[in-house]
This record gives C-alpha cells, structure tokens and sequence, in this order.
C-alpha cells in the first residue's frame, strides 16, 4: 500500500463512526486465511447463502465459488449482508471451472480437502492442521463433489455421525467444521490470523464500502495529492 493509499485510508476512517472502525478492527483480529471454503456447483441459493453467512461468522476470508453447471446467486434474506466482508472469488471461465480452481489454491499453497466420506478419509476431530493451509470443498446438495475434483483431493474430510443418516446439508456440513476447526485454531500456535498488508487492504476496502460515494470522495483525494 501507497503512503497515498495509507493517508486515504486514514481520511475514510475519520468518516465512520469510532464503534464501526472498532468493530471492523475487531473482525479483521479474527479473520483467518490459513483456511478456505470452495462450494461446487451449488444450485439452491439459499444453501450457498448460508455458508457464506457462517463463513463471516467464524472468521473465514474467501470464500471460492466453482460454477459449471449452476450458476450462484446470492439469497439476501440468508446471507444478511454478509458477503460484502468477504473475498469471494468465482470460477465461471475456463474449460473445467473445477480444475482450474484447485491450480489456483495449490498455487497458493492449499491442501485441497474434500469434505466427504471416503476409504482414505480423516475424522473431524483428527484432522492436522498443522500439515498446513487447507481450501475445504464442499459439493452441491445432489451429487455431492465432482469425480474430477475428487481425484484431486489431497485428502479427504469425514463429520464422525452416530445415527442412520448418512449425511448433512451442505450448510450444517459447512457451520459444524468451520466452528471446530476454527476452535482448533485458535487454541493452537499456528499463525493464523491475517498480515499485517493483508489487514490493512481489507480494511480500505471494507470502507470503501461502507463510505457513500467513496469512489468520488478517492478521486478527489487522489487528485489534489497528485495521485492521479
């Protein structure tokens, strides 16, 4: 970030209220990146909604969205908002939305963790978060995750049940193993929390979108510091 930058951000500060700058600087010392969401494919808005809304809840940043098939679209009256803390990044372009996905989170260093029963898989509660950062994928509520992104799985994620249903809806899946493993984090020494340059362009960014007419109010500011 620019010292301009820095000084805008300063300016935008100064135009919310102290408890709302407070509260954002609060949420972004429980944000976390060690840890990411991919839902596949997700057709029925309200369940994608959902997950975005327990993603924020738990502290969770990005949040990637694979569209082959369905297209998502946001549910306003589950999500409550919530998306616009979020880095949400969509993968709509490519041949198989899937696959170039999880190069993009390997790239980054992800394990990529398929959130489903396998032969191969790791209970809840046994799960090394120590190995390293881990991009959870969740499937749609029909078919579950793709074969394709199956066979990419570094490992493989099972919620231990102890009844006859064989299985959560996507949301509940999603809200009972952010709480754990975000529980986990916290009580670990892994370094977890946000950057100090990642906590400060979220920021700006959270008050650009918080500030009316914060994008006339930047050219302005950009423009009598000769930042433009």
């Amino acid at each position: 970030m620019t010292d301009i930058e820095r000084g805008f951000l300063e300016y935008l500060s100064s135009m919310v209220t102290p408890n709302r700058l407070a509260t954002m600087n609060h949420v972004l010392d429980q944000r976390t990146r060690y840890i990411t969401v991919v839902v596949e494919d997700i057709y029925q808005p309200h369940n994608a909604s959902a997950v975005l809304r327990t993603c924020d809840a738990f502290g969770i940043q990005d949040v990637h969205i694979i569209e082959n098939r369905n297209t998502y679209r946001v549910n306003p009256g589950v999500e409550l908002g919530t998306a616009q803390w979020l880095t949400i990044e969509k993968h709509r372009n490519a041949e198989d939305n899937g696959a170039a996905a999880l190069a993009v989170l390997k790239e980054r260093g992800y394990r990529i963790i398929a959130t489903t029963p396998h032969a191969d898989d790791t209970n809840l509660d046994d799960f090394d978060l120590t190995a390293g950062k881990a991009a959870l994928v969740f499937g749609n509520e029909l078919d579950g995750i793709s074969e394709r992104t199956m066979a990419s799985a570094d490992g493989f994620l099972r919620i231990p049940m102890y009844g006859f249903v064989e299985s959560f809806n996507i949301s509940v899946s999603a809200a009972i193993i952010l709480y754990h493993l975000k529980s986990a984090l916290r009580r670990s020494g892994i370094k977890w929390r946000l950057g100090e340059d990642e906590r400060t362009d979220l920021l700006l960014s959270w008050l650009r979108g918080s500030v009316r007419k914060s994008s006339e109010l930047e050219k302005r500011y950009l423009s009598e510091r000769g930042g433009r």
